[in-house]
């Protein structure tokens, strides 16, 4: 999938259980509180891409390890049977109108279905964003992994 980015953020959010409204008159701070507090609670993780773009991403299910130039760990508990992969700008548009839900029609195709449950995400960058502006080749920018964890995985208490 390709997910426009305009402000250097890319998330994953469970459209079940995330709120999306915060104010029409939110500020960054009173808007990154929110994130912090639904990474906390697991419904997304939010990070830095370290570049605006069109990134391609993919994600997976489970499946065999995935290297790239970084990667964050976070957890993620599904519910009602799908992630949404998102930009800043998506998550924006939700938090200022009550009236503007997740996925919005334009993100419909970055719906992914994903069995109800706690998942361990692996987020992998797979390019040096001061070294170049995307894998390229066609291959994907970001992987990212829901698997199981035999270990505990913190939640986030920032934006990484």
């Amino acid at each position: 999938m390709e997910v426009c980015d305009d402000s250097g953020f890319l998330a994953i959010v469970v459209p079940a259980s995330y709120p999306s409204f915060v104010a029409g008159d939110w500020d960054f701070e009173r808007l990154r509180s929110h994130f912090c507090g639904q990474m906390v609670r697991r419904s997304m993780l939010i990070w830095g891409t370290g570049l605006e773009g069109l990134w391609r991403v993919e994600v997976r299910v489970g499946g065999p390890p995935v290297r790239g130039f970084r990667e964050v760990v976070g957890p993620v508990r599904v519910a009602g049977g799908s992630v949404l992969v998102t930009s800043y700008d998506g998550l924006t548009m939700a938090a200022q109108f009550a009236d503007v839900s997740l996925p919005q029609d334009h993100e419909r195709d970055q719906l992914i279905e994903v069995p109800d449950g706690d998942y361990a995400c692996r987020v992998v960058q797979m390019f040096d964003p001061e070294a170049t502006d995307s894998a390229g080749d066609g291959s994907p920018d970001f992987v990212i992994v829901l698997g199981e964890s035999s270990v505990v995985v913190p939640a986030w208490s920032d934006i990484p």
